[in-house]
């Protein structure tokens, strides 16, 4: 049994914490809105007033945050993780999609208070997450991702060593900026069909049994076809714009060009310019819908 400081009960977050706790692990949860997270304590969870009072004494520490200044927040504020009395040897595990200079920064604050930190973000929807059946990306030391590895399983089925501190948030910063252009492309592609009076059903499944296909091509088709998206939201336009910039940063910093990129945030940042940003992103088509001025269909 693992004590567990987790941060972050968002509905990612939430279902890692359900799990650890199934496998038997205590798990002290801070989140911004206390409120939200209080469910947890049904499941056997504590709840913390302040990263610093999850973190005192724990084992490990995850967050799983919205974006870098959530993640700042938590661990170097005032109240942060680490101004915490601290377990010698303990582990912070970054799990959130930020950028890969905070990573580093984090990285080395951290090391600095005797902490032995990994970044793992995680790959999985918030249905895979429910179901422990999430990929991690880990960058660290070989021997700090072997000892967690039984840990981690608890909310995954697979856990990939990338290479050493920061090396799991740039592959994880790639493979979003990836998804992410399959989704706009898909939106386009539905889109198009439309107009050219193509029925989105048979649209959706000829993309997803063809060499088209792929988990977003398949799943964001058969939304944006049955005009069915999901309640609640669980990936946002905003969200891909935030991940996709992070992501094409990173890239371009590697000396690399990443226009697919850069036009995909311009595609999603056409649902923030029509009030629909927080909405899932497959509801990107609908956008394209309104710029095309075409009606957009009921919801079913």
């Amino acid at each position: 049994m693992t004590t567990i400081a987790f941060l972050g009960a968002g509905m990612m977050g939430s279902a890692m914490i359900r799990n650890y706790l199934k496998a038997g692990h205590q798990v002290r949860v801070y989140n911004r809105t206390l409120d939200k997270a209080r469910p947890l304590t049904e499941f056997g969870a504590t709840l913390a007033d302040t990263p610093a009072q999850a973190a005192a004494g724990a084992d490990l520490i995850v967050s799983s945050l919205t974006n870098d200044v959530a993640s700042r927040a938590c661990w170097t504020g005032p109240q942060g993780v680490l101004s915490a009395t601290l377990k010698p040897g303990a582990y912070a595990v970054e799990a959130s999609t930020v950028s890969i200079d905070w990573v580093r920064d984090l990285a080395a604050q951290a090391s600095a208070k005797g902490l032995r930190f990994l970044d793992c973000p995680v790959a999985g929807r918030p249905d895979a997450a429910e179901a422990a059946k999430l990929k991690i990306f880990a960058g660290g030391a070989a021997e700090d991702v072997d000892a967690l590895r039984p840990v981690f399983m608890a909310i995954g089925t697979e856990v990939q060593h990338l290479g050493p501190v920061g090396s799991g948030i740039t592959f994880k910063l790639i493979y979003n900026v990836m998804g992410a252009v399959q989704v706009a492309a898909t939106a386009e592609g539905m889109a198009a069909c439309e107009a050219a009076g193509i029925d989105l059903r048979v649209a959706a499944h000829c993309f997803s049994t063809g060499n088209t296909n792929s988990g977003h091509v398949i799943r964001h088709s058969r939304y944006m076809a049955e005009n069915r998206h999901e309640d609640p939201v669980q990936f946002s336009g905003n969200m891909r714009i935030k991940d996709v910039a992070y992501g094409v940063e990173l890239i371009e910093a590697c000396g690399e060009q990443s226009r697919l990129g850069r036009a995909t945030i311009e595609v999603f940042a056409q649902m923030d310019a029509h009030g629909m940003g927080d909405m899932n992103d497959s509801e990107l088509i609908d956008t394209l819908r309104l710029i095309a001025g075409r009606p957009i269909p009921p919801k079913t």
